[in-house]
C-alpha cells in the first residue's frame, strides 16, 4: 500500500446516506490531490478487518465513512491481541449515519465538509475504553470510542432496526420510547475505581466518553473525550410512566438532577449484573451481563478542526 488514507465506507449506513455521499467524497480527495485506497463494507465487522489490513500494509490514517457504529468497528481494528497493530496510526471520520454522536461531541462536520479536516485539521488524541466481557460476548475484549450501555441502552440499539427509515435522532427516539415501556430493570454491583462495590438496581449504567448517545440524547454532559475519566450515569428502576415522562430531559441534559438518576467518574468500572442485560458499545450489541471496563487515555488520535 502506498496511500497514506485508507476509506472504510459502510454504503448502508443512514439509510444509504454514506454511500450516496462517497463519488462527492472521492470527487474532493482528487481535488485536494489526495492519494488514498478504499474497500467497502461486506457486513458485520469486515470494516474491523480492512482497518487491520491497511494498517498492517503501511496506511496510517484509516477513515470510516458511515455512522458510529462503522466507527467502532474501524477503531476495534487498530488492535489485535489487545496490542495497537501500529503506534503512530490516526483516525478520521466522515459522518454520514443514523447516529453520529462521536462526531457530533467532536464537532466534525457532516458530510464532505468532514473530508477537508484529514489535510487542513489536526489531529486530538482523545480516550478509548476498552470493555471486557465475562464470557457471554463472542469477542471477550472490545474498544469503545463513546459509550458503552448495561441495560435499556443494550434493548433500544437491539430494536433500532426497526425505525432507521425514521432516520437518526427520529429512529432513536422511536426505539427508546419502546424499550422504556418496557425497561426490565436489573440487579447487580457496579465499583468504581478502588472503591467497595456498591448494589445497584437500575435500568441502566452509561459508561461514557462523549456527552451523547443515541442520535443526539444528551446522556453526560459533563463527559469530555480527553479528560482521562469516564463518566458513569446510573438510572435507577423507575416505572415505565416516569421514564417516559422523563426521556425528553434526556436531550437537554438535565436529567441528572432527577432524584434517580447518579453521576460518578472513574478510570474503571466493574459491572456485576444479574440476568445478563444486553451491552451496547456505540450504538452496538457487543454482549450481556458482567463487563469490566476500563479507560486509555490519549489512546486515539483523531482528526479534528482547528481550534
Amino acid at each position: 500500500m502506498t496511500a497514506p488514507f485508507f476509506f472504510v465506507l459502510n454504503p448502508a449506513a443512514g439509510s444509504g446516506s454514506a454511500g450516496r455521499l462517497w463519488p462527492a467524497v472521492t470527487q474532493t480527495l482528487r481535488d485536494r490531490g489526495v492519494q488514498y485506497e478504499y474497500e467497502v463494507t461486506q457486513g458485520a465487522l469486515t470494516a474491523t478487518s480492512f482497518a487491520r489490513q491497511a494498517l498492517r500494509a503501511g496506511a496510517r490514517t484509516i477513515v470510516a465513512v458511515g455512522g458510529d457504529g462503522t466507527i467502532n468497528e474501524v477503531v476495534n481494528g487498530f488492535f489485535l491481541n489487545d496490542e495497537p497493530i501500529v503506534l503512530d496510526a490516526s483516525l478520521g471520520i466522515i459522518p454520514a449515519g443514523s447516529s453520529s454522536d462521536v462526531a457530533r461531541a467532536l464537532g466534525i462536520p457532516p458530510g464532505v465538509a468532514a473530508t477537508q479536516l484529514l489535510v487542513d485539521g489536526r489531529t486530538l488524541a482523545v480516550d478509548l475504553g476498552r470493555a471486557c466481557f465475562a464470557g457471554s460476548a463472542e469477542l471477550p475484549v472490545r474498544y469503545f470510542l463513546n459509550n458503552a450501555d448495561v441495560g435499556i441502552g443494550g434493548r433500544v440499539a437491539a430494536g433500532g432496526a426497526r425505525f432507521k427509515r425514521a432516520g437518526g435522532k427520529a429512529a432513536f427516539a422511536l426505539s427508546s420510547v419502546a424499550a422504556v415501556l418496557d425497561p426490565r430493570p436489573w440487579r447487580g454491583t457496579l465499583a468504581l475505581d478502588d472503591q467497595d462495590p456498591m448494589e445497584v438496581d437500575a435500568v441502566t449504567v452509561v459508561i461514557a466518553l462523549g456527552p451523547y448517545t443515541g442520535g443526539g440524547m444528551h446522556i453526560a454532559p459533563g463527559a469530555r473525550m480527553e479528560d482521562g475519566l469516564f463518566d458513569v450515569v446510573t438510572i435507577d428502576a423507575m416505572e415505565p410512566r416516569d421514564l417516559l415522562v422523563n426521556l425528553p430531559r434526556i436531550y437537554t441534559g438535565t436529567h441528572l438532577s432527577h432524584p434517580a438518576v447518579h453521576r460518578a467518574q472513574a478510570r474503571s468500572v466493574r459491572v456485576v449484573a444479574e440476568g445478563d442485560p444486553l451491552v451496547e458499545l456505540d450504538g452496538e450489541i457487543a454482549g450481556a451481563g458482567t463487563v469490566e471496563f476500563r479507560i486509555l487515555p490519549g489512546a486515539m488520535p483523531i482528526h479534528v478542526g482547528k481550534p
